[in-house]
């Protein structure tokens, strides 16, 4: 059987970490499979560094439809028996070839396709071109089962989705973790409104406790957060650090992961906080609480102060006593046995040879 993902290239977030993980479990289990961008990028850098497969198709901006037509002659020239799409644009551009191609298509749906764009002209238009195709596919994967509903929605038959939970490759033992010196919070999260960053600023600014909080990511919104933080006097509790490729020595550096989305489907962040033995406060969002279990981490209603504020000085509490790291291996422990990529790729290996 061959496989082929395809996504567009410019991912540089846990969509590109989650993509190659895959991909490098597939390869371990010697399954036939390679990758599609089209555009050079973040996900054809790590998949090269990786010694992933991988064709670049020279896109010339989002919409340059000529790539369907290459697209299609690859997949009926190299016998590609499964074509399994990440992200809107590759959803859109094989949603237009897909009756000319012989291959089974399947779709993975990382996101809330009704929150992928700005609510927008423009982005309204994006988010039909995206479910239209996602209607086509013949078998949806779903990153968390709370996606079943809004697709359902758009008339997608129940039976053609299956959930299976993201993945990342886990570290062989578990991390020693340092109590730091002053109480270290850190959010690994791109700074647009559905992170939701503000929450978090705005409850530690009424916490009676010291902290220091590290943004790790960059985004529309960095100007608004970073005013923000010094209107709240915090300024030199909080540093925003930009994008940063390899984020591991920012989770090392913390006590604590916090995300306070409004939406997510099953976070990377949560797994690679795991992944160094840290435990996390999270939002009720996508299949975080599927996660984050009561001895691992706390789990708070999305846009609540009250709840964030109780979960924040437990953890707090617990790092006064030196409890967070039993908490923070617990959560390593639990995460590498269920959530590791090679689970991902069995799994996905079987809707694939279904389909």
């Amino acid at each position: 059987m061959k496989i082929l993902q395809v996504n567009a290239g410019t991912e540089s977030g846990g969509g590109r970490t989650i993509l190659i993980n895959l991909l490098k479990a597939l390869k371990k289990q010697k399954i036939d499979t390679q990758l599609i961008v089209f555009e050079k990028g973040p996900v054809s850098d790590w998949a090269q560094k990786a010694d992933i497969p991988t064709t670049i198709m020279n896109q010339e901006g989002r919409m340059d439809l000529r790539v369907a037509g290459r697209l299609r002659k690859f997949i009926n020239d190299n016998h590609i028996d499964v074509v399994n799409t990440h992200g809107p644009r590759a959803n859109f551009i094989m949603g237009l070839i897909h009756k000319h191609v012989s291959a089974k298509w399947i779709v993975t749906v990382h996101s809330d396709p009704f929150i992928d764009f700005a609510n927008n002209t423009k982005g309204n238009f994006l988010t039909k071109l995206n479910t239209a195709a996602i209607k086509k596919a013949d078998h949806l994967i779903l990153i968390t089962p709370r996606f079943k509903s809004v697709l359902m929605d758009l008339g997608i038959a129940e039976n053609k989705m299956t959930p299976i939970f993201n993945a990342m490759e886990f570290s062989a033992e578990c991390p020693q973790t340092v109590h730091h010196e002053i109480f270290s919070i850190t959010n690994v999260a791109r700074l647009m409104p559905v992170k939701n960053q503000k929450l978090l600023l705005q409850t530690l600014a009424k916490v009676d406790f010291n902290f220091q909080l590290r943004i790790v990511g960059d985004g529309e919104l960095e100007n608004e957060l970073k005013n923000l933080a010094k209107k709240l006097d915090l300024e030199q509790k909080v540093e925003f650090v930009g994008f940063q490729d390899d984020t591991m020595p920012y989770y090392q550096a913390a006590d604590i992961f916090v995300l306070t989305s409004n939406s997510e489907g099953f976070p990377l962040v949560l797994l690679e906080a795991a992944n160094q033995g840290i435990p996390a406060i999270s939002t009720d969002v996508g299949s975080c609480d599927w996660i984050v279990k009561d001895d691992t981490g706390w789990i708070v209603a999305p846009e609540n102060s009250s709840q964030l504020t109780k979960a924040l000085t437990a953890a707090y509490e617990k790092w006064q006593q030196d409890q967070l790291r039993p908490m923070g291996q617990k959560f390593y422990q639990y995460c590498s046995q269920h959530f590791s990529s090679a689970n991902l790729a069995t799994a996905l290996m079987k809707i694939y040879q279904n389909v």
